[in-house]
């Protein structure tokens, strides 16, 4: 009998033991659950609940990439953007911002594109837009425009015109971008040619040659009246600018874009100014690196984009000024393109990244003035005329050429049609052929081509 007792009381006890095990175990799993979803506090500490809730009221994050091709100091301005945009934004979009190298941007871009594996918000040319809206490569966003609070009307007309097809769009303007004229001061001042802040410079063709020649005769050997490399594509920026400022020129192609249509006395007039300025050294020979020429003080002037504007602030001592490229010939106006912000195509498109895509790049334009630092002029007209932009240095001087940019022609294929002519061009350059040779078989070249 007191067998039987001690045996019942053993199984008693062996059955607390495994009660307080358990409850043990319990508490140990609570306690470390607690830990993981935010520490002991979340158990007893807060005094509002004892048993976490698994209703979380904060709403998910959408994750977007973004694409840029840029470099020099437009990659910081963007980068400091990108981060203020996932500081700010109350819409819980977290932007990931790949940069890629410009040589072959588009390349990658468009692999990507047929591949699946494009970012959801990228930055597209406006002159690119001729190739990539007929190949279905970047998408139409009028259907969520409203809805991420674009509007349109907000855009300089110009710019915004590079965006659209049949009256719709495809992406957000960030900028318009363009050449103008850099000078040095000192050079300038020494030839006479700078007074009371002031570029004394005549109008006209005639008025140009003078300044340039002017300016050889007074400045040192080693220094160039004018850089502009005679390789790459700077010089055909050059000669675009003065063939579209003349009425009637500025064109390649028929209404329907199927066949060439030069303007040939306008093409051989600005094409034999710019072969002057070669052939008498105002603009020298081999020149490969023009900004760092300017930068060093080795020009007098320098043709190149906006965009260097940013990095010349930064150059100690190099005292320089800037101004619209002039109007020599029938009307202002000089090369140029635009970034935009575009929405590459998927299969299956998430409307609810499109959206987010699409609210990101609205704010960048509406922060414009903040890129603008780097030098372009924002789409967005009232960022281009905000204080914040036009008390930046220079800008007042060339902020109005936003209206006088002369795009190259929208078509599907102006860029083999832009390095076929780089070609044509060096070869004047090199002594290889003449004006005349060169605009006799032009349109030629041009419908064989487009037969491509």
């Amino acid at each position: 009998m007191k067998w039987i007792k001690q045996s019942l009381f053993s199984m008693t006890k062996l059955k607390l033991y495994s009660v307080l095990l358990s409850l043990m175990i319990l508490m140990i799993g609570l306690i470390s659950y607690g830990v993981y979803r935010g520490g002991l506090s979340s158990l007893w500490g807060d005094g509002q609940s004892t048993i976490p809730s698994t209703d979380s009221s904060a709403p998910e994050s959408i994750s977007i990439s973004f694409w840029t091709p840029f470099s020099g100091g437009d990659i910081s301005f963007m980068n400091e953007l990108v981060q203020r945009y996932n500081r700010e934004n109350t819409d819980h979009i977290v932007v990931t911002m790949k940069n890629n190298k410009s040589d072959d941007y588009y390349t990658k871009l468009s692999t990507a594109i047929v591949t699946e594996e494009a970012p959801d918000v990228a930055i597209v040319h406006a002159s690119m837009f001729a190739q990539y809206i007929p190949a279905g490569f970047i998408q139409n966003i009028d259907k969520f425009a409203a809805k991420a609070q674009v509007h349109f009307t907000d855009f300089n007309p110009s710019i915004l015109a590079r965006t659209m097809v049949n009256e719709q769009h495809y992406a957000i303007p960030l900028d318009t971008h363009f050449s103008i004229l850099y000078y040095n001061k000192k050079w300038l001042a020494k030839a006479g040619l700078y007074q009371d802040g002031k570029v004394q410079m005549q109008p006209g063709e005639q008025g140009f040659v003078d300044f340039l020649q002017k300016l050889q005769q007074h400045i040192p050997q080693d220094v160039a009246p004018l850089a502009v490399p005679n390789v790459r594509i700077d010089s055909l920026w050059l000669w675009w600018s003065l063939y579209a400022q003349i009425d009637g020129g500025g064109q390649l192609y028929t209404s329907d874009g199927t066949r060439a249509s030069v303007n040939m006395p306008a093409a051989k007039k600005s094409l034999e100014l710019v072969t002057s300025l070669y052939d008498q050294q105002l603009i020298p020979p081999n020149i490969n690196d023009a900004s760092n020429e300017f930068a060093q003080g080795k020009a007098a002037l320098l043709f190149l984009g906006v965009w260097s504007i940013g990095s010349f602030e930064k150059v100690p001592d190099l005292d320089f000024g800037v101004m619209p490229f002039p109007q020599i010939y029938d009307h202002a106006g000089s090369w140029g393109d635009a970034h935009t912000l575009a929405f590459p195509t998927h299969h299956e498109q998430d409307p609810q990244k499109v959206l987010a895509a699409i609210k990101f790049a609205n704010w960048l334009a509406r922060n414009g003035a903040i890129w603008g630092e780097a030098g372009h002029v924002p789409a967005v007209q009232a960022e281009a005329l905000s204080p914040a932009y036009l008390s930046l240095p220079f800008r007042k001087e060339y902020v109005a050429e936003a209206n006088h940019v002369e795009y190259f022609p929208s078509h599907p294929k102006q860029i083999m049609m832009s390095d076929a002519l780089i070609n044509e061009l060096e070869k004047i350059w090199y002594g290889k052929q003449s004006v005349d040779q060169m605009l006799n078989h032009l349109e030629p070249l041009i419908n064989h081509i487009l037969k491509e």
